[in-house]
């Protein structure tokens, strides 16, 4: 009997250090004002450093500049030349910045959310992304959706034949739908902005917040990652339930898409995409807004060649809520806490990091 007890101990006490294994130390701040809400990130070549690696950040509240820092250790410290400037004229900025990846060592890919205010309202400036030339210091913006609704018309090639695509058209038409009744009851006054962001809330409308790109033989595929909606069954597994979506882009001169994949989150959208040499890593966090621990996960780069759910490993599943930016480097995960803007020149709640070890 004690050895039965002794062994089980044993084993837990095993369990406990596995887990311990892929934590962190205490959260960091990121950086300070204007800099307050981390939503995306991205290691690049330092300007420069030879040989070294910056973390690029992106902030949802800022729209003509990226963030960089240097990795020092578990250390993130602002640049020499702590932003990185898009060129773009004063009229001109890409809100909502949720997503940022790269096709070479110049050319960045900044993505906008295509998502709507918190109270269903259409803002135009989220329907874009841009195509940064860090060489050049150029930026072209895509906008190609920034007068249009975000549905199946104008996402896909019509008309569309392929089943799991037309699953995945109706999840965001409905919610399209239902986020546009709640912006014309909030215009006509049926209801107050309080109301209006509470249904807002829980229709779960079209919301981009990851995106990586993969080499392969015919080029780059450039595939985005959606916080919501996710897909109530699969058309041809309806055994799996609420996954959640990848959207691969058709090229990089529209907002168009021509295949699908599907991801078991465990009822979970993605919050954040990064990749290394072999793996396609997810932060995945509730599709609304609401206070619970994230997650990590990964999943192999080759599952997407597959028409079949792809499983996601389960890494850690206690990130910290409003976990919003991801970047791997070697056997780290940089994690990017999302903070307040507030209304003055000081963060109210600034951005965050922390560092998890990886298996």
């Amino acid at each position: 009997m004690r050895t039965t007890t002794m062994l089980v101990y044993i084993n837990m006490a095993i369990a406990c250090s596995t887990l311990l294994s892929y934590q962190i130390q205490a959260a960091e701040l990121l950086g300070q004002h204007p800099l307050c809400e981390a939503s995306a990130a991205l290691l690049i070549p330092c300007p420069d450093q030879k040989n070294s690696e910056c973390l690029l950040v992106g902030d949802n509240e800022q729209g003509q500049e990226l963030y960089l820092f240097t990795i020092n250790g578990d250390t993130l410290s602002p640049s020499a030349k702590p932003t990185v400037d898009f060129n773009l004229n004063d009229q001109q900025e890409i809100l909502d910045i949720e997503a940022l990846t790269a096709v070479s060592a110049h050319e960045i890919l900044a993505f906008a959310s295509h998502s709507r205010k918190a109270s269903c309202k259409l803002d135009e400036e989220r329907h874009q992304f841009g195509k940064l030339n860090l060489a050049n210091h150029e930026t072209k913006i895509v906008d190609t959706l920034k007068f249009k609704q975000v549905n199946c018309q104008h996402l896909f090639s019509q008309p569309v034949s392929d089943a799991s695509i037309r699953a995945v058209c109706k999840v965001i038409d409905d919610a399209e739908t239902k986020a546009a009744a709640i912006e014309s009851d909030l215009q006509t006054g049926k209801i107050d902005k309080k109301k209006a962001k509470n249904l807002c809330n829980t229709v779960n409308a079209f919301n981009a917040e990851g995106a990586v790109v993969l080499k392969t033989s015919k080029g780059n595929d450039v595939w985005i990652g959606l916080r919501a909606p996710i897909l109530a069954v699969h058309p041809a597994q309806p055994d799996k339930k609420n996954l959640a979506i990848l959207l691969h882009l058709k090229d990089t001169n529209a907002y168009t898409f021509d295949r699908v994949a599907f991801v078991d989150l465990d009822e979970r959208g993605i919050r954040d995409l990064s990749t290394d040499g072999d793996f396609i890593w997810i932060i995945a966090g509730p599709t609304e807004d609401r206070s619970e621990p994230f997650q990590l996960r990964r999943i192999a780069k080759s599952a997407l060649e597959q028409s079949q759910v792809i499983e996601a490993e389960l890494i850690d599943k206690n990130l910290p809520d409003s976990s919003e930016g991801l970047a791997i480097q070697g056997k780290k995960a940089f994690i990017l806490i999302d903070g307040d803007k507030g209304d003055t020149n000081k963060c109210k709640d600034p951005a965050q990091y922390k560092i998890v070890t990886l298996p």
